[in-house]
């Protein structure tokens, strides 16, 4: 494979991986609505669903847009490591892996959001007024405790 390949073939799954991993949780009022804890960088993609309790929405065109920008994100850092500090070489087994890891987190993350009564929308489409942000580790529930916090 040329380098090309092997940075574009390493950038998919590390996005996947990161993409799921961290994001950015954001509180928010929802106008003529509840408030809840939204998920997504740059764009919030995940929110709470309004029609019953642990359901969830996805916005398709931001979570799309949030990928790209994963994707692009970490396919820069990973072309300017190979031409500025070395050139990139991964063993087949590694890239194997790192693939394994992205393709069951994804399947976990599938899973989550096809048990429960989620909806998917194209874009979404209430407005919000933002109260707090900060960024997530995928098990942490730091959003959770400062959302109780501003409840109590």
């Amino acid at each position: 494979m040329t380098n090309k390949k092997v940075i574009l073939n390493l950038a998919l799954p590390l996005s996947i991986i990161t993409f799921i991993l961290f994001t950015k949780w954001w509180i928010a009022d929802v106008v003529d609505g509840t408030d809840g804890v939204m998920y997504g960088f740059p764009l919030i993609y995940k929110s709470p669903a309004f029609y019953t309790s642990m359901a969830e929405q996805y916005f398709i065109m931001e979570l799309l847009i949030d990928f790209l920008f994963y994707f692009a994100f970490l396919s820069t850092i990973l072309f300017l490591i190979n031409i500025y500090i070395s050139e990139i070489k991964i063993k087949r087994n590694l890239l194997r892996f790192i693939y394994v890891i992205a393709v069951l987190l994804l399947g976990v993350e599938i899973l989550f959001a096809t048990v429960f009564e989620t909806s998917f929308s194209i874009k979404r489409d209430f407005d919000i007024k933002i109260k707090q942000t900060g960024f997530k580790f995928y098990f942490s529930n730091e959003e959770r405790n400062e959302f109780n916090k501003l409840h109590q």
